[in-house]
């Protein structure tokens, strides 16, 4: 009798890899992977959860000319349209120089690029990727940075004020974004620790 011959896409016996055993995992381990600290105190769900609190009251607060930040949101692809093809053909005429346009260019921007870098910071959280809250988390807070620079170059140096201050704390949230909060988690612990 003749052996079959198996064919190429039947495995052998010497074929099939050993399984990888791997330890289980619970919930509590996972969390104890992703708390900050000496293993109490904030996790980086909760410093997300509470920094998207304060995106949320940003956003339902006042933000300037478009009343709150969701109007804003809504109201941000319109405007960078209108800088484009309104305000960049004449900006000369109308006294403006180039950093008052990309100034006016960043503000209707700052909506969506906040609200974009908390929903991907979830998105990767849930994924395991931790290093990504940390990059999110500095173009977040740079891209105001740069919004405010320039307006202070342009216009001299400004605060929060009653019409605008929602920007403000919604920007502040973005510090939250980061895995570790910039060490403002474990001072908080402390804190209440302390009491």
């Amino acid at each position: 009798m003749e052996e079959e011959e198996r064919g190429w896409w039947e495995a052998t016996s010497g074929d099939e890899p050993e399984p990888e055993i791997k330890p289980e995992t619970t919930q509590a381990t996972e969390a104890a992977a992703t708390t900050i600290g000496s293993g109490e105190g904030m996790n980086i769900n909760t410093i997300l959860a509470i920094s998207s609190g304060g995106l949320l009251f940003g956003l339902f607060s006042p933000w300037g000319r478009r009343g709150s930040g969701f109007q804003a949101l809504w109201y941000s692809f319109s405007d960078v349209l209108w800088v484009f093809t309104d305000v960049l053909p004449v900006y000369s005429e109308w006294g403006l120089n180039p950093l008052d346009v990309i100034s006016w260019l960043i503000y209707p921007l700052l909506p969506v690029v906040f609200v974009a870098t908390f929903v991907a910071t979830w998105y990767k959280s849930r994924q395991g990727d931790e290093e990504f809250g940390m990059k999110a988390s500095k173009f977040h807070l740079y891209f105001f940075g740069i919004w405010y620079l320039l307006g202070v170059f342009n216009w001299g140096v400004f605060f929060p004020s009653e019409w605008n201050y929602g920007m403000w704390i919604a920007s502040a949230g973005g510090i939250g974004l980061h895995p570790t909060a910039y060490g403002l988690g474990e001072h908080i612990t402390a804190w209440f620790d302390n009491r």
